[in-house]
């Protein structure tokens, strides 16, 4: 029996996301200078104790070997090589993990950050172990999204437990979204280079200053897809799950751009090696159809 793929609803399906005024959740002139200004912001608490329990027990469920509608993963990642689960495409797995993609609290803040409309590009799912959660590199997101352009991208990060530095909250380097593209790290592989930092100018070094983006449960932050950020271990006794909701402003182009700091990931490649499968677009058509629904 085939597995039911939420990707078929473009709405809310489950319980977590109620109808309440997108106006309640509309960032002020002030925050989204501030956005513009560091490449980031701590948002608030937009989901209640009643809600997270929900979304937990669906993680919960999607941790365990098996379980039901993994074929509808993009990308899944456990084990001792990550020291986490990393995910891509539980929007398609889960009710309430697509539910929150249409959530007023996300939704509204990055239609603002953006300037228009969204579409969803993809999520993806962090959840770092008590006392063996692996760490993420510094990087950009947009080093990893050159595909689509122009670049007009946010993300909405969602803390499922609270997210501290003792259990590997993100972390940002405030003003870094103005440094242009940098390489990826994966890329980083001449003449000894391991990190994003060697590649920084001597002015750059010296304003790198990470800031910890503690979160409580439920709460969320924003970062633009140029911003240097990463994540330390968790050595903590506790869990840390987080969930990411990354866009693009409605109109962008997918294009078949394998340029150094380019590359396309597996899961928008056919068999054949068509690019972007999951639209009913060829490469440098506008993004959309079932798998980048308006958010």
């Amino acid at each position: 029996m085939v597995s039911k793929d939420y990707a078929e609803w473009h709405e809310p399906v489950g319980s977590v996301v109620t109808a309440r005024a997108s106006a309640r959740f509309e960032l002020t002139d002030e925050q989204i200078a501030r956005y513009h200004e560091d490449g980031y912001l701590i948002g608030p608490r937009v989901l209640d104790d009643d809600q997270l329990t929900v979304l937990r027990a669906e993680v919960d469920e999607i941790l365990s070997d098996g379980h039901e509608g993994q074929e509808h993963w993009y990308e899944y990642n456990s084990g001792s090589a990550t020291r986490m689960v990393h995910a891509i495409g539980a929007w398609r797995v889960r009710p309430n993990l697509h539910d929150l993609l249409w959530h007023p609290g996300i939704t509204t803040p990055l239609r603002q950050l953006v300037g228009g409309a969204v579409r969803l590009m993809f999520d993806q799912l962090f959840c770092k172990p008590p006392r063996q959660g692996g760490s993420v590199s510094w990087h950009q997101d947009y080093s990893y999204w050159t595909y689509t352009q122009p670049l007009a991208h946010a993300t909405c990060w969602i803390a499922l437990d609270p997210a501290d530095v003792s259990n590997g909250c993100l972390h940002f380097v405030p003003g870094s979204h103005k440094w242009g593209l940098l390489p990826r790290p994966d890329q980083l592989t001449n003449e000894g280079e391991s990190s994003v930092y060697t590649t920084l100018t001597e002015e750059q070094r010296a304003a790198f200053t990470p800031v910890p983006a503690e979160l409580e449960p439920g709460q969320i932050s924003f970062h633009h897809p140029l911003l240097m950020h990463g994540s330390p271990p968790n050595t903590s006794d506790r869990p840390r799950r987080g969930f990411a909701v990354h866009v693009m402003r409605d109109g962008t182009v997918g294009v078949d751009d394998l340029t150094p700091v380019g590359g396309v990931p597996g899961w928008l490649v056919g068999g054949a090696g068509e690019m972007y499968p999951l639209t009913d677009e060829p490469a440098g058509e506008v993004l959309g159809g079932r798998y980048f629904p308006l958010l």
